[in-house]
């Protein structure tokens, strides 16, 4: 079946991807984390926090097999990054991953969709492959205004030139069930603070940003922050990257978050409605169902 650019094949959910579509069916939190994500039509933020609220293994595994495995759903075109990650950034030249090490406050991002969610740390730890393990802490902000998520991934990057040839570190992994590469450059360096770029794609398309790590959430505030600050847009002038385009990052984390994912307690209080299942046709028919304004994940 087809509506607008999407296509999707029914059958496909119940054949080739029949053990996923079973566990998630009959597990009234995962099909209700199926309506929301089909309420989304694709848009980031609305897609975050529904993995915020209704995130499991189970849900997952069927992303990942209805999406990616077997494409149950797809644009029907193959994407062509050849291009997109041609010319990268130049990096500084005395990067070595130990430079990275220990724990890091995300103060400013560039991308919107990507590096601005608050109370953002990533603590990077050495493993003895000469890789770095990276733990990272963030909060997607419920649709509300009333409190936030809070999430924890964990990713390991490793020393390599990437698809662009330009790199410092490369990142493959999974993220929501479907699978994500992204390059990443070390731009600028400083007494305290590091400046990244990267590239990256999923099955879903490519994406880019930049973001800035300190070693104290605060250290543009500090004394001092005026000339880090200098440095750092001087770093991303030098990649082609607008520094009036970094936003700074909300680092205060109140004490009014949930943890992320549905729990085994909340799993079994969920209950369906009418209107989850009728929304399902959305996935069998994408197009069918008016994008609701004003949706909120949150109240599902």
């Amino acid at each position: 079946a087809t509506g607008g650019e999407m296509k999707a094949d029914p059958s496909c959910f119940f054949n080739q991807c029949k053990e996923p579509t079973q566990a998630c069916f009959t597990n009234p939190a995962c099909l209700k984390g199926i309506t929301c994500l089909g309420n989304c039509r694709g848009e980031q933020l609305c897609a975050t926090q529904c993995f915020a609220r209704f995130g499991s293994e189970k849900l997952n595994a069927w992303l990942a097999c209805t999406l990616e495995e077997e494409e149950c759903v797809s644009t029907g075109v193959q994407q062509d990054t050849q291009a997109f990650y041609a010319n990268p950034p130049p990096v500084v030249g005395s990067f070595k991953p130990s430079d990275l090490e220990g724990k890091w406050f995300k103060v400013l991002g560039y991308n919107p969709k990507y590096d601005n969610y608050p109370c953002q740390s990533n603590t990077f730890t050495a493993a003895a492959d000469g890789s770095l393990d990276n733990d990272i802490l963030f909060r997607v902000p419920k649709p509300s205004g009333a409190g936030s998520w809070q999430n924890n991934f964990k990713e390991k990057l490793v020393a390599g030139a990437g698809r662009s040839g330009g790199a410092n570190l490369v990142v493959e992994g999974k993220m929501f069930g479907l699978t994500f590469h992204e390059d990443w450059y070390l731009i600028g360096k400083g007494d305290g603070y590091r400046v990244v770029a990267y590239r990256g794609d999923t099955q879903q398309g490519p994406y880019d940003g930049a973001f800035v790590f300190t070693q104290q959430a605060d250290a543009l505030e500090r004394p001092g922050g005026q000339k880090m600050r200098a440095e750092i847009d001087a770093a991303m002038r030098s990649a082609k990257l607008d520094p009036a385009q970094l936003a700074q990052i909300d680092n205060s984390c109140p004490a009014d978050a949930t943890s992320a994912g549905v729990s085994a307690a909340e799993a079994s209080k969920e209950k369906l409605e009418w209107k989850d299942v009728f929304e399902l046709t959305e996935w069998f028919r994408p197009g069918t169902i008016r994008k609701q304004a004003n949706f909120d994940p949150a109240k599902m």
